[in-house]
């Protein structure tokens, strides 16, 4: 039986909520003034721009990469491409299925299992989620920090921690899953009670890198390189726009458009993005008209890189985005299994 998606009215929701978004962000524009700063954007800062984004693209992969060691024939290329092709998921598909998306297909090509895929990715969100706050902690020194911001990031913090607990107790106490088994055979049948642990044996596996510190250092300062070259993608692409933003405000720009990503919305996160990014600059850009010009550029230009990438390794897969979808929907049969 495939995989049941989350029901289409929660695609209207998120359409509703990104049209909300877009009108705030558009409103009491000047469509003449936000054409003029398109046009006085400068080209190689944002090529500049975009190519420091792949590369951020490009340490996450390694970072993956690390995360699912052991696995023979597992290269940094293999990873940053199933990368791209959760990107483009997320940029056309509903529901946000890029990260299902990429476990799925690693899963399945290179044995991996899904649920053991996963796993490495839920822990690598974990670092992701940590490498933010220890950005907003070093903006918190060059500015104060907005009350609103503040708790969102707290509350993302409770929970990032939870899951990092869970994640570490599955690591080390892969050995209690058995008795888990029995313990679970009394609610329910034998069968059924060894899939959900097998799943949660692969999901586990996928955590392994908790229990090595050898290779856990490697992944925090991949994740502290992503988050820089994040920051240095933001800075560049304001200054391709000429507007006055300190490092500071760039690093703060990419907090509160990443805790933007939280908010159910349309895929690629039309209207959220765009409103926030505005809102985020607004301490050093007053002018809305050019905020929303950096809004609209820089959008445009992380769509682009998205669906130009993940089409291109998509292609090179073998699959069409019907396919994808069909993939995500119908995994084998082995695929909840970690190796």
């Amino acid at each position: 039986m495939g995989r049941r998606f989350p029901p289409y009215w929660q695609v209207w929701v998120g359409l509703l909520i990104s049209a909300v978004f877009l009108v705030l962000a558009v409103r009491n524009i000047q469509w003449p003034e936000v054409w003029s700063a398109w046009r006085a954007a400068r080209l190689d800062l944002l090529l500049l721009g975009t190519g420091l984004l792949v590369a951020g693209w490009g340490v996450s992969a390694a970072g993956w990469r690390l995360l699912l060691s052991p696995t023979p024939g597992l290269r940094v290329r293999d990873t940053f491409a199933y990368i791209c092709i959760g990107f483009l998921a997320n940029t056309v598909l509903p529901f946000r299925l890029g990260e299902l998306a990429r476990a799925t297909l690693i899963g399945r090509k290179k044995g991996i299992g899904i649920s053991r895929a996963l796993g490495s990715i839920a822990l690598g969100r974990v670092f992701d989620l940590l490498t933010l706050i220890c950005i907003v902690l070093v903006v918190a020194l060059a500015m104060d920090i907005p009350p609103v911001i503040q708790t969102a990031l707290a509350s993302m913090a409770i929970g990032g921690l939870g899951a990092l607990l869970f994640l570490v107790f599955l690591a080390f106490h892969q050995e209690r899953l058995p008795r888990f088994t029995a313990t679970l055979t009394r609610f329910m049948p034998h069968r059924l009670a060894e899939k959900v642990v097998a799943l949660v044996q692969g999901f586990s596996s996928g955590a392994n890198v908790l229990r090595r510190p050898a290779r856990l250092l490697p992944v925090i300062a991949l994740c502290a390189l992503g988050g820089s070259l994040a920051g240095a993608t933001v800075w560049t692409w304001t200054h391709a726009f000429q507007l006055s933003v300190p490092w500071h405000g760039a690093f703060f720009v990419l907090v509160v458009v990443n805790l933007g990503s939280a908010i159910p919305s349309s895929p690629g996160y039309v209207g959220v993005y765009h409103y926030l990014a505005v809102l985020a600059l607004s301490p050093w850009v007053p002018d809305r008209n050019a905020a929303l010009a950096y809004a609209l550029g820089t959008h445009a230009l992380n769509m682009l890189a998205n669906a130009g990438l993940g089409s291109y390794f998509l292609a090179r897969e073998g699959i069409s985005l019907r396919g994808l979808k069909s993939e995500i929907g119908h995994p084998a049969s082995e695929a909840g299994a970690g190796k």
